[in-house]
């Protein structure tokens, strides 16, 4: 593990708190896939206490205090690319395929091991997300469309349509306002979800490929990971501007209301991103082509760099009280970070 002072953030995003100033974490390591099957899928419960990772047909279930496997849910399809919880700890969302033959997305039980059928398609399911009231998942996959469907009704779900490549990641804004989407097309897209209705195409000038997304927990801020040889970066969008009257009489008003800031990641090529709880602002979690997570302020200082994969890091996540951070990789573990 190797760390860097904190500098000044945008908004703040160091300080004391999240492990202390020091910000030493120590890797628990889970063997997590046979024959190592990259790790592409990870979520921890609302209670804290779980820890899921997406296999091949599979998923598994750890003790998120002490990494023992808890249980094993088969009867996919296929390799499992993105979970997601419900409102509650029981339910689980799960996006799973075959490249090029098949794909589905389906709800986990994981008291009774139920498995309810959501969406079938012709190739892999790529993403799914809950709103936080647990009424509305969305899903998206290489067809490059997002579905939101209502759980509450069952009616056939709403199509979301405007990428025009595979899309990568979805998240919903903690107060359920947004729904952000992030695609191989090279962008990331806002939608209202009072309308849903596309209200951004971010960022300004497009670069390289979107490959993750995610609300800060206090919604202020998104962050969307791009990729590629012309940049390496983590953007930054700030909410606020998709609630602000955009007057169409000054010029570049909306683009102004659509700037991102990049954060830099060097070496590092960004495939995931979350955030963790902090003080006095939550911290972005990247997962890394270089074999490492890094910690990240809002501002985009790295406050940490986690080392110990020996492949590719294709998930992260964080804990409620963001106090534990997990990585999977394509070395087929699953590493939880927390205070050394």
């Amino acid at each position: 593990m190797r760390q860097s002072e904190p500098r000044p953030g945008y908004p703040p995003g160091v300080g004391s708190g999240f492990f202390g100033a020091a910000f030493i974490l120590a890797a628990l390591t889970l063997s997590a896939a046979e024959s190592k099957v990259p790790v592409t899928a990870l979520a921890f419960s609302p209670d804290g206490k779980i820890l899921v990772s997406g296999g091949y047909k599979e998923v598994r279930l750890w003790n998120a205090a002490d990494g023992k496997l808890v249980r094993r849910l088969g009867g996919l399809s296929g390799q499992v690319r993105a979970v997601a919880f419900g409102k509650d700890s029981r339910q689980l969302a799960v996006a799973a395929g075959v490249a090029g033959r098949s794909g589905s997305v389906a709800l986990l039980d994981l008291d009774s091991r139920a498995i309810t059928p959501i969406e079938q398609a012709k190739d892999e399911m790529l993403a799914v997300a809950f709103s936080a009231d647990g009424k509305w998942l969305a899903t998206g996959g290489t067809d490059s469309t997002v579905r939101v469907w209502n759980l509450e009704t069952k009616a056939p779900p709403l199509e979301l349509k405007g990428h025009t490549d595979w899309i990568s990641g979805l998240a919903f804004s903690p107060d359920g306002k947004l729904l952000a989407s992030s695609s191989a097309d090279r962008t990331a897209r806002i939608w209202k979800t009072d309308t849903w209705k596309e209200e951004f195409q971010l960022p300004v000038q497009i670069t390289e490929p979107v490959s993750g997304v995610a609300f800060a927990t206090e919604g202020d801020l998104l962050a969307f990971a791009v990729g590629g040889p012309e940049e390496r970066s983590v953007r930054v969008w700030r909410t606020e501007g998709a609630f602000k009257e955009i007057d169409s009489s000054r010029p570049n008003a909306r683009n102004q209301a659509m700037q991102t800031r990049p954060m830099d990641t060097g070496a590092c090529l960004p495939l995931a991103v979350t955030f963790a709880k902090a003080q006095p602002h939550s911290r972005m979690v990247v997962g890394c082509t270089d074999k490492t997570v890094r910690l990240m302020g809002a501002g985009g200082n790295t406050l940490a760099t986690a080392i110990g994969h020996t492949d590719w890091v294709y998930s992260v996540a964080a804990s409620p009280d963001g106090l534990k951070l997990a990585s999977g990789s394509g070395d087929g573990t699953v590493k939880i970070w927390g205070p050394a």
